[in-house]
């Protein structure tokens, strides 16, 4: 057994991937009510990952030189895997652009081109975003907790506050026939960018929590309430939303910009803390294996899905559901863990995953 990585984490970040392919396969029965619940699921994942994310950052020591070359390793791994998808999508029918400075927005400005799904790489603009001011969020961290806090305030105020407050805003019009409050219009004075200090917040959290795990274990069963309440507040803001507890084939709304998600996703991370991994064979194979793959999982399971669908995903249409979902899910985990491994082993490839 490795005792030199935190096997929570990895069971976290392969438990997290494994909910992002099956939120974006959604092979689903639109009137089902446990569908519903597993997608509003998946919006706990991506925050799940800048806590893990940033657990490690804010525990580990730092130093300029790697952080620089691991931010332009993730960058280039970024530009490498648009190569792959453009071929990959030009097999597939679509025209690749003749203007090389298309290619090159396409490539290295994270543009678009259309005919090909790149919508998800927004993960690693945000992921970029934040390893970006890393340096200095921990800096405050280490030099002065209380503008650590600060900033974390801040990043929740003009996010998930925001949100929430507007929401019951929304909600109280509707029961009293009165016009809505819009105080989401609070976000044009944010000091933070609106987009990405959302994910500032979590990466922030993840270094707290890490660093109160180690020195106050918290129990299973708050960790566990505390993700089944956080889940609970999600179904209920999508049912505010769109008035169903079906699936009815809706997203939750902004699914990471709610407390509830805050409250969902830290849960996940405590109960993590009390898998008993001495005793698990297979959750430490899972861990181990699919928790040290996921960056690659992430970027192969949108091509996986393209490709399956329209022969096969089409075909069981008729057995979709949240089982089906969930068994082709982790097939295309299986598939893409097998891809990864054997690109370790090849010099250059090596490094796109």
């Amino acid at each position: 057994m490795n005792t030199s990585r935190d096997l929570s984490l990895d069971f976290l970040k392969g438990f997290c991937i494994v909910l992002v392919v099956f939120f974006h396969n959604l092979q689903l029965n639109p009137d089902s009510v446990l569908d519903n619940i597993f997608m509003v699921w998946g919006n706990v994942a991506v925050p799940t990952f800048f806590l893990v994310s940033g657990a490690l950052f804010f525990t580990r020591p730092f130093h300029w030189k790697h952080h620089m070359q691991n931010i332009l390793r993730f960058y280039l791994a970024m530009a490498g895997w648009r190569v792959v998808y453009l071929i990959f999508f030009h097999f597939l029918g679509v025209p690749v652009p003749v203007s090389k400075r298309e290619i090159l927005s396409y490539l290295f400005l994270f543009g678009e081109v259309n005919g090909i799904t790149t919508g998800h790489l927004w993960f690693i603009a945000a992921m970029l975003t934040v390893l970006l001011i890393a340096p200095v969020l921990r800096f405050c961290m280490e030099q002065d907790r209380k503008l650590a806090i600060y900033l974390m305030v801040l990043c929740f105020v003009f996010n998930q506050l925001l949100a929430d407050v507007n929401l019951m805003c929304a909600s109280f019009a509707r029961l009293t026939g009165t016009g809505a409050w819009e105080v989401s219009a609070f976000a044009e004075i944010s000091p933070l960018s609106f987009r990405y200090s959302n994910y500032m917040f979590y990466y922030m959290l993840g270094g707290f929590l890490q660093e109160k795990k180690r020195k106050d274990k918290f129990s299973l069963k708050a960790s566990v309430a505390m993700m089944a309440a956080g889940l609970a507040g999600l179904v209920l803001i999508k049912y505010l939303q769109s008035g169903t507890f079906r699936w009815k084939n809706l997203h939750l709304v902004s699914g990471y910009y709610w407390s509830s998600t805050i409250l969902a996703a830290c849960g996940m991370f405590l109960s993590a803390d009390h898998i008993p991994f001495h005793s698990g064979r297979l959750l430490r194979g899972f861990s181990k294996i699919v928790g040290t793959s996921t960056l690659g999982i992430f970027y192969l399971h949108m091509l996986l899905i393209h490709w399956l669908t329209p022969w096969l995903f089409a075909g069981i249409a008729a057995y979709n559901g949240w089982v089906v979902n969930l068994l082709e899910s982790l097939s295309m985990v299986a598939v893409s863990c097998v891809v990864v491994w054997a690109g370790r082993k090849l010099p250059v490839i090596r490094y796109l995953f």
